[in-house]
C-alpha cells in the first residue's frame, strides 16, 4: 500500500463550548489532556449537540490520504462496543483498510472530548481506553514492508506496550524499502518523551511531520536541520507546519521549500488541520510529486478541513484539491 498508519484509534466527540467552561475544568485551551473514564463520562454528560466521528491524529491523516486516492491502511485498537463499531464504520467509509481485531470487554473504546470555542480553537480531553491494548501482535510485518511509508503517531510513546509496537514497525521497515514516518502529535507529548523521540530521529525516522511548537520542543536550541541525515540525524524530509503562516519542508543537501497556507473560506474548527496537511503531503509524496507540490496539497486539504466541524475528509475533497493543484 502507499501509506500505513499506526496510532490511537479514538472516537472524536465534538461539541461547542466557551472559555469559561474550559477554565472551569482546569483544561489548557488549545491543548490535549489525558483523562480517565470517569472524567470522560462527566464531560460527555455535560455536552450537548455532540458529533461523533472516527479520530486520532494518524487515523485522521490516513482518512485524508485515502480520500485523495492513496491506497491506505490503519492499525489501531478499539473495543467491541458501540463506539468501537462507530470508529470502524467511519474509517472504512473513507476507503481505509482497517482489520485490527477489536478488544473484547474492557477497557472501552477511546474517546476524545473536543471542546470547540467560538474562535475555532479546540481543546481536547482524551480517555485512551482500548488504545492502551495496542501491541506488537497487532502489527503485520508484511503490511509494514509492503508500504511506501508507515506513519507512527507520537502519542504511542505514552505507553511501554505501544513503544514495543513502534520497535516492531521500525524493524520491519529496516528489512524492506519502506520508510518510517513520525508525527510528533503534541508538544506536551514531546516534552514527556524528548530523548526517546530524538533517538528515533537519529536512528530510524526518515520522514518527520510536526508543527513548529512540537519541533521546538524536540530540538531545543539546536537547528532543525540537525535532524537531517547529512547533518547528524536520520531524516530525509522534515516538514514543519506554521498554522496560517504556511509550512517549511527541509531536505538533505540543504533543500528548503516554503509553502504558503491556503486561507480557509471559513474558520469553523481547527481540529485536525495538521493531520489533514500530513495526509495531503503524504499522498503527494507517495505519488512521486515534488515536496513543494505535496506541501501545497496538504495546505489545500487543511484549509477545507478547518471550514467544518471535525477532522473528517470534507465532501468532494479530492475534487476541491484538484481544482487548485493540477498535479493531483
Amino acid at each position: 500500500m502507499d501509506v500505513l498508519g499506526i496510532g490511537n484509534a479514538i472516537v472524536d466527540v465534538l461539541f461547542r463550548s466557551d472559555d469559561d467552561t474550559i477554565r472551569g475544568h482546569d483544561l489548557p485551551k488549545g491543548g490535549m489532556t489525558l483523562i480517565d473514564e470517569a472524567q470522560a463520562e462527566k464531560l460527555y454528560a455535560e455536552a450537548s449537540d455532540t458529533t461523533e466521528r472516527s479520530g486520532g491524529s494518524v487515523a485522521n491523516t490516513i482518512a485524508i490520504a485515502a480520500t485523495l486516492g492513496a491506497d491506505a491502511g490503519y492499525v489501531g485498537k478499539v473495543s467491541d462496543d458501540r463506539l468501537g463499531d462507530s470508529f470502524t464504520d467511519s474509517i472504512r467509509s473513507h476507503g481505509v483498510a482497517f482489520t485490527t481485531p477489536a478488544l473484547s470487554g474492557s477497557p472501552a473504546t477511546a474517546r476524545c472530548l473536543i471542546m470547540v470555542t467560538p474562535d475555532g480553537e479546540r481543546t481536547m480531553s482524551t480517555f485512551l481506553g482500548a488504545c492502551t491494548a495496542l501491541g506488537p501482535d497487532d502489527i503485520e510485518q508484511g503490511d509494514v514492508a509492503g508500504s511506501k511509508v508507515s506513519l507512527i503517531e507520537g502519542y504511542l510513546a505514552d505507553t511501554e506496550h505501544a513503544r514495543r509496537t513502534i520497535g516492531k514497525i521500525v524493524d520491519a521497515a529496516a528489512k524492506s524499502d519502506a520508510k518510517v514516518g513520525l508525527t510528533l502529535s503534541d508538544a506536551g507529548c514531546v516534552d514527556r518523551h524528548r530523548e526517546y523521540f530524538r533517538e528515533l530521529c537519529r536512528e530510524n525516522v526518515e520522514i518527520l511531520i510536526a508543527d513548529e511548537d512540537e519541533v521546538a520542543a524536540l530540538v531545543g536550541d539546536d537547528p532543525i536541520e540537525g535532524l537531517l541525515r547529512d547533518q547528524g540525524g536520520n531524516c530525509e524530509i522534515v516538514v514543519v507546519t506554521h498554522g496560517p503562516k504556511g509550512s517549511t519542508i527541509y531536505g538533505v543537501g540543504g533543500s528548503r521549500h516554503e509553502v504558503e497556507a491556503r486561507p480557509a473560506d471559513e474558520l469553523v474548527d481547527t481540529t485536525g488541520a495538521g493531520d489533514a496537511y500530513a495526509g495531503g503531503f503524504l499522498y503527494g509524496w507517495t505519488r512521486g510529486l515534488d515536496v513543494g507540490v505535496a506541501g501545497r496539497i496538504g495546505s489545500v486539504a487543511a484549509s477545507h478541513v478547518v471550514a467544518q466541524m471535525g477532522a473528517q475528509p470534507p465532501e468532494d475533497l479530492r475534487q476541491k484539491v484538484a481544482a487548485e493543484v493540477p498535479d493531483l
